[in-house]
């Protein structure tokens, strides 16, 4: 048996645990401490402290702390005597340390990437990391090339003060959002699920094909448009301002409240009665 601390019910408590044997961590290889123990409360705690429990149960729950780490709850059961009084409830508890995952740079065919937010991820064994970046430059026309023509292609990366073994991953989800001058700001998603089994669709399944023939049907009549106000203005049937302002309406922007309520039309307003 071990002294043991942890923050419980508003206050910083002393415990005796028991070591268990340490898991290996899937994200740096690190021998992860595991321990066990029992503790007791009254009856008039006992939600609050099943609460707090939940809220910190594995894998993504908020860790509680201790005096050097913080742990998840990866187990968890409780038990109390009936007709005892007072009502005494007895938890066993197995918790596993949580650690902290940060990287300093993301390097990924040839661009080095600092994060100004990163977290990971395993889902179903396969790593997944996620970082918000801004790049600008060379090295922002580069990344976007990389998204736009090697998004199925994999790639050595190296999470810099995580692990130093490289990883082969690829580009999942990026988003991107436009900032001064020629930055951008992205938030990446990149996947190490090379030689796996492709998933089921699930959920990126919903809407589907529906929602993709929207998408091609938008992307080409924007550009019908485009086109037919350059031919319109090179044949002088435009002016030059009225061929701006055209073209500037038909960019995308944040839709109004009026603009978004049109998309709650329907001519079958009976079929969504529940």
């Amino acid at each position: 048996m071990t002294d043991f601390s942890l923050h419980l019910l508003g206050s910083q408590r002393q415990f005796q645990a028991e070591e268990l044997p340490p898991a290996t961590s899937a994200h740096t290889g690190r021998q992860l401490r595991r321990v066990e123990l029992e503790l007791r409360v009254p009856g008039d705690l006992q939600d609050d402290l099943e609460s707090e429990l939940k809220a910190a149960a594995a894998p993504a729950g908020q860790p509680l702390a201790g005096e050097d780490t913080t742990w998840l709850v990866s187990s968890h059961s409780y038990s109390y005597t009936d007709n005892a009084q007072p009502l005494v409830y007895t938890h066993r508890l197995e918790l596993q340390e949580v650690e902290a995952l940060q990287a300093s740079t993301v390097e990924v065919a040839g661009l080095t990437l600092v994060p100004i937010q990163y977290k990971e991820d395993i889902d179903e064994e396969a790593l997944l990391v996620f970082l918000v970046t801004d790049v600008s430059g060379e090295e922002g026309e580069r990344l976007e090339e990389l998204i736009v023509t090697q998004e199925d292609q994999y790639f050595d990366v190296v999470r810099r003060g995580v692990n130093e073994t490289p990883v082969r991953m690829r580009f999942g989800r990026c988003l991107w959002q436009q900032g001064e001058s020629d930055t951008r700001r992205h938030n990446l998603t990149l996947v190490a699920d090379e030689g796996q089994p492709d998933r089921p669709l699930g959920l990126a399944a919903i809407n589907q094909p529906q929602l993709g023939r929207t998408i091609e049907k938008t992307v080409a009549n924007a550009k019908a448009l485009d086109l037919l106000v350059e031919q319109l203005r090179s044949q002088g049937v435009l002016t030059e301002e009225v061929a701006t302002n055209i073209k500037a309406a038909a960019l995308p922007h944040d839709l109004t409240p009026r603009e978004s309520r049109e998309f709650c039309r329907t001519s079958k307003i009976d079929e969504y009665w529940r």
